[in-house]
């Protein structure tokens, strides 16, 4: 009886995954239909930060707003591009209008590929938690590996109906001919995948290719 009530459950589970994603890849995202839409902005070490902090400055900061900012504990240095494009020097922290969340990296740079499965592992409890408390509207991110345990984790909780977070994935300028890692694994699982060549439109047909963006 409790394998049965057990397949159920998984039988109803799996149901809801596969048309999740079907509405994913059929362009049927999630709306934004908010005046205001609270947003999660996801930083990387090196030049992801760099293009993101670009698009973040052409966004209307009145309807994305507020802003949560995730980036990886040990990225010192997005962290201080981060203050100074938002105009706030750190020591007046209790005065920002937006929010910092730091977690574990998935992998740091020479880490073992194995290794690399429990980091991902613990990233992904904080990942988990973040979503769970700040219920963003709309995710933004370029392709840090951090951003990977945060959008199967607002995938997750949009299967299980407890909140509706649309993606939006922007693959680097430095991708010309093919995707980065993390494109390859969220290019089916995101509501938008922007890519800034053409040649990767003709390769990935689902990628929308609006020229440069950064």
């Amino acid at each position: 009886m409790l394998l049965l009530i057990a397949g159920f459950i998984l039988g109803i589970l799996l149901c809801r995954t596969l048309y999740v994603l079907w509405e994913i890849n059929t362009g049927c995202p999630t709306k934004l239909n908010k005046s205001s839409v609270k947003t999660l902005v996801v930083l990387g070490s090196g030049g992801h930060t760099g293009e993101m902090l670009k698009i973040i400055n052409r966004l209307d900061p009145v309807r994305y707003s507020p802003k949560v900012y995730v980036l990886a504990a040990t990225d010192a240095v997005s962290l201080k591009r981060l203050y100074h494009i938002e105009g706030i020097q750190e020591e007046k922290e209790s005065e920002k209008s937006y929010c910092i969340e730091t977690i574990p990296r998935t992998r740091e740079v020479g880490q073992s590929w194995l290794s690399t499965i429990v980091t991902t592992l613990w990233a992904s409890i904080f990942c988990l938690s973040v979503i769970a408390r700040h219920r963003p509207s709309l995710i933004l991110t370029n392709g840090p590996g951090t951003c990977v345990p945060l959008c199967l984790s607002a995938l997750l909780f949009r299967i299980f109906g407890i909140s509706h977070c649309r993606i939006v994935f922007i693959e680097s300028l430095c991708r010309v001919q093919s995707l980065s890692l993390t494109g390859l694994i969220l290019y089916r699982l995101v509501d938008d995948f922007f890519v800034q060549w053409d040649k990767l439109k003709e390769k990935y047909p689902r990628a929308i290719f609006l020229g440069r963006l950064v």
